[in-house]
């Protein structure tokens, strides 16, 4: 049994992959954005209870980190697809949009950690009704 000599099939399953991923992940760290951007300040202003303010919080800041890791992901993926060979022009496009991916979720993520705004879980005691556990 012989083996092939072009070896550049395999190659261009990953390219096609890495193209998909970083496609995938960017659209999940801008979504991820405009939620942080549109949505978080209601969460936090508006009427509900802190414990679903935080749990948001925590879930957007889950989907920055998992973005960037679906980032880096691609990356790897396109540059072993062979996004530095001359004819790797869609692993190309898969790692630098990757690249682009991964900044976008690096930016989410580091203002998730620095200014993520959290709100005081505070107990309220009213003596003419029950309190919910939760501080509402």
């Amino acid at each position: 049994m012989t083996e092939p000599d072009n070896q550049t099939r395999p190659r261009r399953g990953l390219a096609i992959a890495a193209t998909a991923i970083a496609a995938v992940s960017f659209v999940l760290a801008a979504s991820t954005w405009v939620a942080w951007l549109l949505v978080r300040p209601r969460v936090l202003g508006g009427p509900v209870y802190p414990i679903v303010a935080q749990v948001f919080l925590l879930v957007l800041g889950a989907l920055f980190f998992l973005a960037l890791l679906a980032g880096v992901l691609a990356i790897v993926l396109g540059v072993t697809g062979g996004a530095r060979e001359h004819d790797g022009d869609l692993a190309r496009v898969g790692a630098l949009l990757g690249a682009l991916t991964c900044a976008v979720a690096l930016a989410g993520a580091v203002t998730f950690a620095v200014g993520s705004t959290w709100t005081p879980m505070t107990a309220q005691f009213d003596t003419g009704s029950y309190v919910s556990p939760f501080g509402r």
